[in-house]
């Protein structure tokens, strides 16, 4: 065993302030310092322990494969318990099956949205075509995408051409697929122009475009800078639609009237809402509203507004549910207030609120018995970017089969991540400061004297008066 030297402790008392002050810095530092300064991250799971960080699963039942099920895709939808203890991007999924293996899906918000992507063509064998028209044709290639919209480029303004346009798939034969007006106007609310025409979904290698004269402005025929095809699909969405629970009726004032609010329940902490329908029992009003989103009770999070319109009924008219919709947001818990001025409250029955599905979309299992768990909850998780995900079909068909979630269960396997030292033991923060404060109190302590000593020894020597 190797004992210090006297000579160690010497160099230890004879260092400068500044780096007693360093150590007792970095002292402090490294015990302060959180454990996972130290360790790997959660978000990296272990090997053999690839899911220690992730608290929740949920179990995926098998769908039913039945013979008119043939797609190659299974699909469940997420529950409102999932936002409330996933991430708020729901980065955090995973996806094994029972024997520890990975599973690759693809998360998908079920908006409707329009989708116009680009084709590539060719423009060749410009002409003037019959009645003084301008024609063009354009080539797409051999095994061209589908395709369904071509927009004309013409820099004119102020004309209405009819124009009519056909395919082939040998430039030889051809066959109209759509046939109609162009037009461009200035108006005093700006510029106004339809210049393109749409048909059913064609794989035509071959367009030919013919754009005739406005007979009241040209003279000639027109000059058509070019085209472009698209391929525009109607992306259909799907919408989850959940009960709220409804609050009793509370009195208030609202825009300076007398006016109602309704608390409305949506049985989460972070639910997604885009639209809510109102059953009101009543045959005949107009009322102003607005509607209010906040977190649960007893947070910090006042409401705020996020809609505001009116709803009228007509006596006679069908009861139907009264709608809002608004850009979605995510809340606990919605505020509905009505200003009814000097008539009588509105009779609310019940309220449902909805919000696009949160679509988990993975491969057919081979095994229609092997069972899936849906894991969630590591805040710390990294987005997985599957290639499944990237390289699946916007449009999916056959559809998937349909997969149902059970209830949420704590994971067996979920190690906490450790807590800093500070917050298992509060009281060590106030010892190391007060060790470090003594260890500087000394060294100070040490200056001083020292200082005191070369005063008096130069004092000494300075001749007397």
């Amino acid at each position: 065993m190797t004992h210090p030297r006297p000579s160690d402790f010497a160099a230890a008392i004879s260092m400068r302030p500044h780096q007693w002050i360093a150590i007792g810095v970095a002292l402090v530092t490294t015990i302060l310092a959180p454990p996972s300064v130290f360790a790997l991250s959660p978000a990296a799971p272990l090997p053999g322990e690839p899911l220690v960080a992730w608290p929740f699963f949920q179990s995926v039942l098998p769908p039913d494969r039945t013979p008119a099920s043939d797609s190659p895709w299974s699909d469940f939808v997420l529950s409102p318990v999932v936002f409330d203890k996933a991430r708020f991007d729901l980065a955090d999924l995973r996806l094994y099956d029972r024997a520890g293996r990975e599973i690759p899906y693809a998360l998908r918000v079920r908006r409707p949205e329009d989708r116009r992507d680009a084709v590539q063509a060719k423009v060749f064998n410009r002409a003037r075509g019959p009645e003084g028209s301008a024609e063009l044709s354009l080539d797409l290639g051999a095994g061209s995408a589908e395709h369904n919209e071509i927009e004309i480029q013409m820099p004119a303004v102020d004309f209405r051409r009819r124009s009519v346009l056909e395919g082939s798939d040998d430039a030889d034969q051809w066959r109209e697929l759509a046939a109609d007006n162009l037009l461009r106007f200035q108006a005093e609310k700006g510029l106004f122009q339809d210049v393109s025409l749409t048909y059913p979904p064609s794989r035509f290698r071959y367009l030919r475009l013919r754009v005739y004269q406005d007979p009241l402005t040209d003279k000639d025929p027109p000059q058509v800078d070019g085209a472009a095809v698209y391929r525009t699909v109607t992306m259909p969405g799907e919408m989850l639609t959940l009960p709220g629970a409804l609050g009793p009726r509370e009195a208030t004032r609202a825009s300076s009237a007398p006016a109602s609010a309704w608390i409305i329940e949506l049985g989460g902490e972070n639910v997604p809402v885009e639209q809510i329908a109102v059953e009101i029992d009543d045959d005949d009003f107009v009322r102003d509203y607005h509607i209010e989103a906040a977190g649960p009770e007893g947070s910090r999070e006042p409401f705020r507004q996020i809609h505001a319109g009116t709803w009228r009924r007509r006596a006679g008219e069908e009861r139907r549910p009264l709608k809002a919709e608004h850009s979605e947001v995510r809340a606990a818990r919605l505020r509905l207030v009505v200003i009814d001025h000097g008539n009588p409250p509105l009779d609310v029955r019940s309220v449902s609120f909805s919000a696009p599905v949160r679509q988990v979309v993975f491969a057919q299992p081979e095994e229609p018995a092997a069972g899936y768990r849906l894991y969630y909850g590591n805040r710390d998780a990294r987005a997985p970017f599957y290639d499944f995900a990237r390289n699946l079909p916007e449009v999916l068909e056959p559809p998937p089969v349909r997969a149902q979630l059970e209830d949420p269960q704590p994971n067996p396997a979920y190690l906490p991540k450790p807590l800093p030292l500070t917050e298992r033991w509060p009281w060590l923060i106030y010892a190391v400061l007060g060790s470090v404060s003594l260890v500087l109190a000394g060294v100070v302590l040490r200056v001083a004297r020292r200082a005191i000593a070369v005063y008096d020894a130069q004092d000494s020597q300075q001749p007397a008066c």
